[in-house]
């Protein structure tokens, strides 16, 4: 995996190509639900308790009912932000309540490229970054990426490292990303502000594929052919500005 860049933390963690793990998506058991999450890399405070409140208290006791007989494979990008936390939110509660899991990251570039590109979108913010606070992220990361049952690299096989400089081909990767979401979630949860341009790769694009999978470029798509609707599949959008009270509880 990644064979520009071998020193990356993934030792002993399974990976597959795309490919491979969409031919493994067949096998399956018909009882895994697929949940995907995406959202904004720069989260406050504030917006990341409201975010666990509401998948707690709101979103996952609606989506996974009592004794019903399922297991839940969560997919996460493992970027800093709305990724790590719904994944960090996510296994937890699903551990809580006794529904087996597992967890599929979905790796668009290596995690180091990942972390240069959450601190540029916080420098692009006016956001200051403490080395210690850029560490705390990078531990996270290898925290998740060592809680994966499998990696799925998303990289070209012939991707080189001086690739990564480019922000189109990173942006690229973002948008191939983007399209497993949203095509490949059974439930797609999207942490999303009300006021959000959409920008390829972004969260605002993966929510317009999901509900617009036709408009997917091919080179991204990962079905034969572009999907024209999503049956039985569900969107599920978070604003992390909004506090969760239980009168606004919403039906999905």
């Amino acid at each position: 995996m990644f064979k520009h860049l071998p020193t990356l933390p993934t030792a002993g963690i399974p990976s597959l190509p795309l490919a491979g793990w969409l031919s493994a998506l067949d096998h399956r058991s018909e009882h895994e639900i697929l949940i995907g999450g995406t959202g904004h890399l720069l989260l406050h405070a504030d917006e990341e308790e409201h975010i666990r409140t509401q998948l707690r208290e709101e979103v996952l006791p609606r989506l996974f009912l009592k004794d019903a007989p399922v297991q839940a494979c969560v997919l996460t990008g493992l970027a800093p932000g709305s990724d790590l936390l719904f994944a960090q939110v996510l296994s937890g509660w699903l551990l809580e309540h006794d529904i087996p899991f597992r967890i599929v990251g979905l790796l668009p570039v290596p995690p180091e490229t990942l972390l240069d590109d959450w601190l540029h979108s916080l420098h692009a913010a006016g956001e200051r970054v403490s080395p210690s606070q850029r560490m705390l992220q990078r531990r996270q990361i290898d925290i998740t990426l060592a809680s994966c049952e499998t990696v799925v690299d998303l990289m070209p096989d012939s991707s080189t490292e001086s690739d990564l400089y480019r922000r189109s081909f990173r942006q690229q990767q973002y948008r191939r990303l983007a399209a497993c979401l949203a095509e490949r979630s059974d439930i797609l949860v999207a942490i999303l502000r009300q006021q959000n341009p959409r920008k390829p790769g972004g969260t605002a694009e993966v929510v317009h594929w999901r509900r617009h999978p036709q408009r997917i470029p091919a080179e991204f798509c990962t079905t034969a052919t572009p999907l024209t609707a999503a049956p039985g599949h569900r969107l599920i959008v978070i604003d992390p500005t909004v506090e969760y009270t239980p009168e606004k509880e919403r039906t999905y």
